[in-house]
């Protein structure tokens, strides 16, 4: 969920401050009450088991996902990770053995008990970086990326596999790897080919916002178009609702047309803001000493509420974040300035939008 601000923000701000100009945005045509019976109201189901017993396979995943269908959630993203100490040229990427993390029967254990509560799932293996995240991952030398690459096909075709065994219905190849993405598209085309080897499910890949989305070039390879919106909605301390909703109805448009340009349905593979004071400026940064904001969290969902139903191209959003023990209970600290919607105004917001149609209350979504 990282990114480099400086990169974009001098684009994305002077994109922004000049929706300022004009009203909200708001369409022509009034927007649905109610998203489409098969849209996937996504939230990531984090594994957070710093006490060894509440990630993945522990007591509290059951009960912490139950808590998500009071937010009309249907579907979650399930996020092992591997861990890369340093840059430098590997040739294995691990998979987590220790007691409290993502092994394989953790993961296995989550991905059934989220299907047996009736959600669609989407296995989302990610790097984690010390010091640094995907985007920077790079290499001195062509052999340097190429091991990394073999590496990389080995450690995705393992949940490849597994996916197709539990019956996972997406799979996302890849998060936020800006430089592996941008400079070897063909090196992802040929594992795209290895996966659907094995795997015959929906394929997606969870691009960066900005540069990464918007020069990928082999979406055409996959299923869906994954971004990780982490756009401003608004660069001003005090932004009216109109400017945020203009801010974020201004990305969905620059998502929509990319979902066209290549024929693939839209998934915001990851999206969410903090409940921190202008939350709307930098969505993905660190808390810092900014001080708790509700307010400001809510606003930034009323802003993305209207976006999404304003899109003819997205399918499917994953909201950043819910952890794997009782998310719902973080939410009522009022000092939190966590990502977590549950407890907090922002998440009846999030409800609303989840809503399903009357008629189609018991629809589960299909891929």
């Amino acid at each position: 969920m990282r990114t480099w601000l400086l990169l974009f923000l001098p684009v994305m701000g002077a994109l922004v401050l000049a929706g300022c100009t004009h009203s909200s945005g708001a369409s022509a045509q009034p927007l649905p009450r109610h998203l489409d019976p098969e849209f996937l109201r996504g939230m990531t189901f984090a594994h957070e088991g710093y006490r060894g017993n509440n990630g993945y396979g522990g007591a509290t995943t059951g009960p912490s996902l139950d808590s998500l269908k009071g937010l009309n959630v249907n579907a979650v993203a399930i996020v092992p990770y591997t861990f890369m100490r340093e840059m430098r040229p590997l040739d294995s990427l691990p998979i987590p053995d220790r007691v409290g993390s993502e092994t394989d029967e953790a993961v296995i254990h989550c991905i059934r008990q989220a299907r047996e509560q009736g959600f669609t799932v989407m296995l989302k293996p990610q790097i984690w970086v010390r010091g640094s995240w995907p985007g920077e991952i790079r290499f001195e030398d062509e052999e340097g990326w190429n091991r990394f690459f073999a590496a990389y096909r080995n450690w995705m075709l393992h949940y490849g596999k597994m996916a197709a065994a539990e019956g996972v219905e997406a799979l996302c190849i890849g998060t936020e790897m800006v430089q592996a993405t941008l400079g070897y598209p063909e090196q992802w085309r040929s594992l795209i080919a290895s996966l659907r080897e094995v795997y015959p499910g929906k394929l997606t890949y969870a691009a960066n916002w900005g540069e990464e989305f918007e020069n990928i070039t082999f979406w055409s390879d996959l299923d869906a178009i994954g971004l990780n919106s982490y756009y401003p909605l608004s660069m001003e301390e005090q932004p009216t609702d109109a400017q945020l909703r203009a801010g974020a109805l201004r990305w969905m448009r620059l998502a929509d047309s990319i979902s066209v340009a290549y024929d693939r349905p839209l998934w915001l593979t990851e999206v969410g803001y903090r409940s921190v004071a202008s939350a709307w400026q930098n969505p993905h940064a660190e808390a810092g000493d900014r001080p708790v904001s509700l307010e400001a969290q809510e606003r930034c969902y009323a802003a993305l509420a209207e976006a999404v139903r304003s899109s003819s191209r997205l399918e499917g959003m994953f909201i950043w974040k819910w952890p794997s023990y009782l998310g719902h209970r973080e939410g009522r600290d009022d000092r939190n300035t966590g990502f977590v919607p549950g407890g907090k105004p922002a998440g009846e917001v999030l409800t609303r939008l989840y809503a399903p149609a009357p008629r189609a209350a018991s629809v589960t979504p299909s891929l």
